[in-house]
């Protein structure tokens, strides 16, 4: 399922810093991609929108000011994280949790995933991208079938293809990898997977994925914002 971005302005209880007091398509739009991973930095969220850095800070702090998103900086000296407020999440009836608090374990990795995917979908602009936080809620519907590991997202591209995406920041067991590695090649859902990992990893993803030709390996610093 894929959130449906809403058209109409959206009428605000206690009014805005708009004269008409309405959000407009724009903020819907940052409002939904935010709640779709989970939670962003400004710098994803210029690439996302092409907007530049006082444009988007003019939207971010806007939406703060409505209670609308909140911002924490989770890593000092890093760019603080944008994240819904559940008067937004009411707002709009969207279907997701909420973030209560950014978990330090993921945030890193889960940056990534958002980089990953500003560049894929860059790449390939027809393409649509289910999150994993979508994935896990729905618990992917008939993507999922018998297996129990979930990618951290996945593509459905334009020729109809679905392709599996990872990424790695730190190399897993070997035992868990090749379990993970395997039972891809045991569904039918995903023509490939496409593993995004740092360059000392690389080796290792191709020496497990060795034979299994539905697995691709990039190096994710190419990636990256």
């Amino acid at each position: 399922m894929i959130i449906k971005t809403e058209k109409k302005p959206i009428d605000l209880d206690h009014g805005s810093q708009y004269t008409d007091g309405n959000l407009k398509e724009t903020e819907i739009n940052i409002l939904n991609f935010v709640h779709d991973f989970g939670f962003c930095n400004i710098k994803q969220i210029m690439k996302k929108f092409e907007l530049k850095r006082s444009n988007a800070y003019a939207h971010m702090q806007m939406l703060t000011r409505l209670g609308l998103i909140a911002h924490d900086y989770v890593i000092q000296d890093q760019h603080g994280a944008y994240y819904l407020t559940y008067k937004a999440i009411s707002l709009l009836g969207l279907d997701l949790p909420a973030i209560r608090k950014i978990p330090l374990s993921i945030y890193e990795h889960q940056l990534a995933v958002v980089d990953v995917h500003l560049a894929l979908q860059a790449m390939y602009s027809k393409s649509i991208w289910i999150s994993e936080r979508r994935l896990t809620q729905e618990k992917c519907g008939n993507r999922r079938g018998n297996y129990e590991h979930l990618p951290d997202g996945v593509m459905l591209l334009a020729n109809g293809n679905q392709c599996a995406i990872e990424v790695e920041k730190s190399l897993k067991a070997k035992s868990r990898l090749e379990k993970i590695l395997l039972g891809y090649g045991l569904q039918d859902a995903f023509k490939e997977v496409w593993y995004f990992c740092l360059p000392e990893i690389v080796p290792s993803i191709e020496k497990a994925a060795s034979g299994l030709p539905y697995v691709k390996t990039h190096n994710l610093m190419e990636f990256l914002l």
